[in-house]
């Protein structure tokens, strides 16, 4: 029973990474406004846009390395570093007191760095937590015929050009909005 409830933990996980880094990467201007409201330097230019398309991509790599089951071990491990390493980012940002847009699910969240978004993110962080320990303890890889990985895998990428495409709608109907 605890081997299938990581498994779902590891889709959910890997759901939310898959949908943000699609988001981010249909808005990536958002996202690097984001990342000069969180203080980076904004005579580096070159930094923050290759640092916009890096994390999305991380998410995207991470979303698909856990749901395909490929080194799990070395990626559960990854996912928990990259969402403790989020939190993190949260956390000084609340510390901070800063009024930007948090923009981790590109256009798809309008919302500012919050105590709601610690706690969801603290959330994942731990569910990424427990899926590395359990990965340590129980063998969770995905024991299907390399076929059905194919498919799971294409799956969660389709899911990725649906929140990609859903945030770039949102952020074209803001615009008309406006």
């Amino acid at each position: 029973m605890l081997q299938v409830l990581l498994f779902a933990g590891r889709a959910a996980l890997a759901a939310v990474l898959v949908a943000a880094g699609a988001a981010k990467l249909a808005d990536v201007q958002s996202f690097v406004a984001t990342l000069r409201g969180l203080g980076l330097p904004v005579r580096q230019e070159p930094l923050l846009r290759g640092l916009a398309l890096l994390v999305p991509l991380v998410e995207l790599a991470l979303g698909v390395g856990l749901v395909s089951g490929l080194w799990p071990t070395a990626t559960n491990g990854l996912a928990f570093l990259f969402m403790l390493a989020l939190s993190m980012v949260v956390i000084i940002a609340l510390r901070k007191k800063l009024t930007v847009s948090c923009r981790c699910f590109g256009m798809l969240s309008d919302s500012q760095f919050s105590g709601e978004g610690l706690v969801r993110s603290l959330l994942l962080t731990l569910l990424a937590l427990a899926i590395f320990l359990g990965g340590m303890i129980y063998s969770l890889s995905f024991a299907a015929p390399p076929f059905a990985v194919v498919l799971l895998v294409a799956g969660f990428l389709l899911f990725a050009l649906v929140a990609g495409q859903a945030a770039k709608s949102i952020a074209v109907m803001k615009e008309r909005m406006i």
